[in-house]
This record gives structure tokens, C-alpha cells and sequence, in this order.
């Protein structure tokens, strides 16, 4: 469904492949400043790269025009902007033309309770939930079919652990409908419990791509991240990452 091949962007991107298939939830980890935000901005034709190439369903990524991708491609982005003082379901139904969460939207991200409450006036984790839900409504209908690629740039961020947990089995669920959803994030157990790819990037390179942390040593981890990395089996036989400076 997507791959990219030798793409380089100055400074942001060096000569990283890869590629990801429909039905896959990937999960991409580094530090700040490895690249994270600009492979998602890239994959989203929102990048102008130096050299390489994107193909999305075996086509030129530049072959789309925008309106055609955005109805098939979403890109949550991590600065959000909350000044507006439209309500909540003014600014969902202004991206999306519906009315109206779907109950798997409402279930996970649980935004009827403020919807009629101005943007610009909720918290921070509030405020995360609704850019996901616009972003998700956007393609909604490729959603339901199938044909999605969804683009979430740390959308964990700012929310609290049941919101995380709902959010992520939302997208997990997603991806069992055949779309493609490429998350970025420094959460390595979230990474653990619900990615079935991930991509560790640093200094602008995919340096690993596995298809979960167990196959992967605590000393690689840790050379990845700059820090120290221990973990415990979970009775479920997942690992259980702890972080620590030496």
C-alpha cells in the first residue's frame, strides 16, 4: 500500500526506505530530532524531498493532487492550534460535513460532553481528542472501506492513560478494517502492547524494522534512545519497559 525509497529532505531525512501494507498498525520511535515528524509529513505529500520517491497504492505520490489525497490520507499534526471560538462540533462539522460523531469515535475519544463548548476553552488532552477526531472524519468514508492512510503525530500527547488506551484500540480496530495507520510517539510500552510494525529512526534513518520490541536486544534500545532501558516479562509475556539515566 505505501512504500518510499532513498527519500532525503536537508537536515530532516537521509536516504530512508521502507514500507508499510494495508492492515498494518507501525509505530515509529527515536528521540527528538530523528526525523519522526518529517517522515510522517513527507508521507503525507506535505514534504518536498531533495531526492527519492513515494508511492501510495502503487502510484506516485505526486501524482495525487491534494483533494484526491485528502480523501484517502490524514495527517494529525503535533502543534495544534485551539484559538478559534467555534465549538467543538462547529469545528468537526467544518472538516468533515457530517453531523455527528460515529459511536467508534465517540466511544474512544468521548467528545459529546464538550461538544457544544468552544475550542479555545477545554485542556490541553481535550483539545488533542478533537484534532484526532477531525483528523479521522476527514477520510471517514475511506475509513469504513478500507482504503485509508492515517498519519498520527504523537497523538498521546497531553492525554491521560485511559484516553491513551482507548485511542490506540480505536486505532488497532482500524487497521483490522484493512487501512494503514502510521503512528509516531516515545512510549515504548504502548509500542509493545499494540504495534505490529515499528520503525526506529535516528539521525534521519530507519536504523531497525521489526515487527515488535521482543526481537530486538535492551543495549540497541538504549544506543537508540541515549539512555538506559531494563524491562520485566508481563504475565501476558509482554515486555514492560522502564527508562533511567545511568
Amino acid at each position: 500500500m505505501l512504500s518510499f525509497s532513498h527519500i532525503d529532505v536537508k537536515h530532516r531525512l537521509n536516504d530512508v526506505s521502507g514500507k508499510a501494507k494495508a492492515g498494518q498498525f507501525v509505530h515509529v520511535m527515536g528521540t527528538n530530532g530523528s526525523g519522526k515528524s518529517s517522515l510522517l509529513h513527507a508521507l503525507a505529500g506535505l514534504l518536498s524531498l531533495d531526492k527519492g520517491n513515494i508511492c501510495l497504492n502503487g502510484q506516485d505520490l505526486q501524482h495525487y493532487s491534494l483533494p484526491q489525497l485528502a480523501t484517502i490520507r490524514c495527517l494529525q499534526e503535533q502543534q495544534q492550534q485551539s484559538s478559534f471560538a467555534l465549538s467543538v462540533a462547529e469545528v468537526l462539522h467544518f472538516f468533515s460535513a457530517q453531523h455527528g460523531l460515529p459511536d467508534e469515535l465517540e466511544r474512544a475519544l468521548e467528545l459529546n460532553d464538550f461538544l457544544q463548548r468552544p475550542l479555545n476553552q477545554l485542556s490541553g488532552g481535550e483539545v488533542r481528542r478533537v484534532h484526532i477526531a477531525r483528523a479521522l472524519l476527514q477520510i471517514w468514508p475511506a475509513i469504513e472501506s478500507g482504503k485509508a492512510l492515517i498519519l498520527l503525530d504523537e497523538p498521546n500527547q497531553g492525554l491521560d492513560f485511559k484516553h491513551q488506551h482507548l485511542l490506540f484500540q480505536l486505532l488497532a480496530k482500524i487497521c483490522q478494517n484493512n487501512n494503514l495507520v502510521i503512528v509516531n510517539h516515545h512510549d515504548l510500552n504502548l509500542c509493545q502492547q499494540y504495534a505490529n510494525q515499528i520503525w526506529l529512526l535516528q539521525n534521519g534513518q530507519i536504523v531497525e524494522s521489526i515487527s515488535t520490541l521482543h526481537s530486538i536486544n535492551n543495549e540497541v534500545l538504549a544506543s537508540i534512545f541515549g539512555c538506559g532501558i531494563q524491562c520485566a516479562i508481563s504475565p501476558t509475556g509482554n515486555k514492560i519497559f522502564q527508562t533511567y539515566l545511568e
